[in-house]
């Protein structure tokens, strides 16, 4: 095989192995023809790298070899990751709580959020291990543990704030969620409308004795349901008292209120975090093995430009 068609499959070795950090989490790299692809092109770098070590690639042999024996390690280690590594773990939790994460043997903190922090969706998540050691992942940030990398991904999120008519602020509680006191809904549920699901989350209001469930438009599908042209997401609430009986309907975008079942309800929409653990390459690997790369490259080309004025 010519060198140029060698590095372009050690190229696109590499750039496969690397999307795992770029773009985690994906189901694609557990997959029979992710693993075949990193195979294939493992079994020629192996080849080509052996044929340059016996010094058939001239004086610039032993730098190819070194340069594809980098890309050989990152390539190995990337079809390891996706054939053996475990499948990508969602954490969630509601703000304010703690949930353990067996895969990196850590316990997640989620921050308490207060209609800001929804609006804004930068909340982050603490991770603390038994020994001591915190870390904290930003909302856009990601940590690496060994062949795990942990990062966050936003969900729809909703902060409930109810009132009743002398506007005097109403207990909101979530009979279903184990934070039964948060006023913070993160759908966790789906509603089927019209062959479409949305997100659903269900919230009481014990003094008013009514339950009511809301559901979470985004801001094209806000749009499109009520024809109105908005650019904001929406949530619909319906309610129902004690004997599930209806109590009212209504639709809000974010900081407006409606009056439902006599509860003025005002909602502020945005987003709230979940963790993310997948599996990924080690990132030891990954730095040596690039640094032989394109150390080899540039060993090899310095060699062979350097052959003509040594022959003169």
């Amino acid at each position: 095989m010519s060198a140029r068609y060698t590095t372009l499959v050690a190229l696109i070795a590499i750039a496969v192995v690397l999307a795992q950090d770029v773009v985690p989490g994906l189901d694609l790299y557990h997959t029979w023809q992710y693993a075949f692809v990193l195979a294939v092109a493992a079994i020629v770098l192996a080849r080509v790298a052996l044929t340059a070590l016996r010094d058939k690639g001239g004086d610039t042999g032993k730098p190819v070899a070194v340069a594809l024996g980098g890309a050989l390690a990152i390539t190995i280690t990337g079809l390891l990751s996706g054939l053996i590594g475990p499948d990508t773990v969602t954490v969630s939790g509601a703000p304010g709580t703690v949930v353990p994460v067996a895969d990196i043997v850590m316990a997640a903190f989620f921050a308490p959020a207060d209609p800001q922090t929804i609006a804004r969706g930068d909340a982050g998540v603490t991770l603390r291990a038994k020994g001591g050691n915190v870390v904290t992942v930003p909302a856009n940030g990601r940590h690496y543990f060994g062949t795990s990398i942990v990062y966050l991904q936003s969900r729809a999120a909703a902060f409930v704030v109810a009132r009743d008519a002398q506007g005097n602020r109403l207990t909101v509680t979530q009979p279903a969620n184990t934070t039964f006191l948060s006023p913070v809904l993160l759908f966790p549920n789906r509603q089927l409308i019209r062959d479409t699901s949305y997100p659903l989350d269900t919230f009481a209001v014990p003094a008013k004795h009514l339950t009511i469930h809301a559901i979470y438009f985004s801001a094209v599908e806000a749009a499109s349901f009520t024809k109105s042209g908005g650019h904001e997401p929406a949530i619909v609430l319906s309610a129902a008292d004690d004997r599930g009986k209806p109590a009212g309907l209504g639709m809000l975008h974010s900081g407006a209120g409606t009056v439902i079942g006599g509860v003025d309800v005002t909602t502020t929409i945005g987003t709230y975090p979940q963790l993310l653990v997948a599996s990924t390459p080690h990132p030891a690997i990954l730095t040596a093995g690039l640094l032989l790369f394109v150390g080899g490259i540039v060993a090899g080309f310095i060699r062979r430009r350097n052959r003509p004025s040594s022959a003169v």
